[in-house]
């Protein structure tokens, strides 16, 4: 039986073996075994009509204002209170843009169509790929801080990580949920299941992945850790397309944060 896309409608080929392990060889969205010519056809017409530049652009426009504005509670908060509701706040209106620019205010909501479904690859697989991006991210970045440090380029060096960035005691666990957890959650969803799939749907994977990671870079507003973020964000990107879903990037992006976290628990606060 042939298989077909249900991104693009395209015929990807026989289903008869392990058609889990297909993938479109036009979009890159991996097929799901005994999907006929009729359903593939309606289901890509729907996610096409989905959502495409257009919303990503309003999608931004609503973000970066929202971004700013959160940013100067810094000027009416101690920086660690201002950090936490601030992570908190700007990601509730990520995940708030995604359903009703891309899942059309629909309840419930089709979380896969934002790439929160279950990975289309073997867990094996799945695992090689997290442990890839993450330690290819954490090593391209602190590479970058030496080079930079070494080159005397200030305005391109990591800045370091503020020791007053945690809520104090106990309560640096909700700085921990807020900056680990919430946070990549709600940018993966963004950033790789809204805004990379947007750009994917007009523009194919290569142009649609190098956009979405300049976005994802230039929306943390520092030139020091914009080239790393873009470098994280090509890794991210990759990932989600060779899994089919958001949450092996979720796993990578806590982690990352995780690290930076614990390293400010523990006193060192290089920002490389």
């Amino acid at each position: 039986m042939t298989a077909y896309c249900t991104h693009c409608g395209a015929s990807v080929g026989s289903d008869a073996d392990a058609a889990d392990a297909l993938r479109c060889p036009v979009c890159g969205t991996a097929v799901v075994a005994g999907t006929g010519m009729a359903a593939a056809a309606e289901t890509a017409s729907a996610r096409r009509a989905e959502w495409g530049p257009g919303a990503v652009g309003l999608g931004l426009m609503a973000l970066v204002p929202t971004a700013l504005l959160a940013s100067t509670l810094a000027l009416l908060l101690p920086r660690a209170a201002a950090t936490a509701v601030a992570a908190t706040g700007l990601g509730a209106v990520q995940v708030g843009l995604v359903w009703l620019l891309a899942l059309r205010g629909g309840w419930p909501p089709a979380l896969e169509a934002a790439g929160l479904e279950r990975p289309r690859r073997r867990v094996w697989w799945v695992v090689a790929g997290i442990a890839g991006a993450l330690v290819g991210s954490l090593w391209f970045a602190r590479l970058y801080a030496l080079v930079t440090e070494a080159l005397e380029w200030g305005w391109a060096t990591p800045p370091e990580w503020p020791a007053d960035l945690l809520l104090p005691g106990w309560t640096a666990l909700l700085s921990f949920m807020a900056l680990a957890v919430w946070t990549p959650l709600a940018e993966e969803v963004f950033f790789r299941g809204f805004v990379m799939q947007g750009l994917v749907n007009r523009w194919g994977f290569p142009a649609g992945l190098a956009a979405s990671a300049a976005i994802f870079a230039a929306l943390h507003f520092n030139p020091g850790v914009m080239v790393p973020v873009f470098v994280t964000g090509l890794l991210l990107g990759g990932l989600y397309r060779y899994t089919g879903s958001v949450w092996p990037g979720v796993v990578v992006h806590a982690g990352q944060n995780g690290v930076a976290v614990f390293a400010i628990l523990n006193g060192y606060n290089s920002g490389g």
